[in-house]
């Protein structure tokens, strides 16, 4: 089998890999599907899992999602303490939201890590935009949860396939 044929073969058996166990998982503990972890588990899993065999596992998109996660609860929490400016009629939700975009962007080029920027933005705006129309923080928390483990299921997949290529199995000339 040609080098390339391999490594689309292994890549469409780790993403279908992810999404059994993901599934079953949300078999389990998700059962009247009103928390989203397959959507979000899913999410992360197939943005985490590699198609190039030589590149590392990556763990750009868990520090992406812990930081737009984190800074969501954080805005969620200040909207929370803002809501008697309501009464104002100054819709807050946007300065909020800039706020957070701000402070996401800025922690990710504090840590000499821009690579995760979208990813964390993009966590952001998905737990606030949820949170904020719902008026609960759990849907973050459970995000952050879902996330972990999606990109647990990810890690898994990816290390039983590393071990696989260096099985003689695998391995052909």
């Amino acid at each position: 089998m040609h080098p390339k044929d391999r490594a689309n073969t292994l890549y469409v058996v780790k993403i279908l890999s992810c999404a059994v166990a993901i599934v079953v998982l949300a078999l389990i503990f998700d059962k009247d599907k009103d928390t989203n972890f397959f959507l979000w588990a899913s999410l992360t899993a197939f943005f985490t899992i590699q198609h190039d065999l030589n590149q590392k596992i990556n763990f750009n998109q868990v520090t992406g999602n812990f930081i737009g996660s984190l800074v969501g609860i954080l805005i969620w929490l200040g909207m929370a303490q803002a809501s008697f400016l309501h009464m104002y009629y100054i819709n807050l939700e946007y300065l909020f939201f800039v706020l957070g975009i701000f402070l996401t962007t800025l922690i990710c080029v504090s840590c000499r890590a821009t690579q995760y920027t979208g990813i964390a933005l993009s966590s952001f705006m998905i737990v606030s935009v949820y949170d904020f129309g719902h008026h609960t923080i759990d849907g973050a928390l459970l995000r952050i949860v879902y996330c972990l483990v999606g990109c647990l299921i990810a890690y898994a997949v990816e290390y039983c396939c590393q071990r696989f290529i260096q099985d003689k199995w695998f391995k052909a000339s």
